[in-house]
């Protein structure tokens, strides 16, 4: 099932308060747990993409990258 918790998220917690923000953030991390692999989507990494990105790696669960046409792409 794809989780999309930047969507699912602002609908109820404020991006701009950094307390709801830090919550959101430890609610996705607690939910990339359940996932088999993480999927980056777009050229631009956020943040909070790369907090994401980070912890995946120790996770050691596998990334896969899309560029903005949707194309499957490798990182450098």
């Amino acid at each position: 099932i794809p989780l999309a918790p930047h969507l699912m998220f602002p609908q109820y917690m404020d991006d701009n308060d950094s307390d709801e923000r830090g919550l959101a953030l430890f609610m996705d991390i607690v939910l990339m747990g359940k996932c088999q692999e993480l999927w980056v989507l777009g050229d631009e990494i956020t943040e909070g993409m790369q907090v994401e990105i980070e912890t995946a790696k120790r996770r050691r669960q596998p990334i896969r990258y899309f560029n903005d046409n949707h194309e499957e792409v490798h990182p450098v």
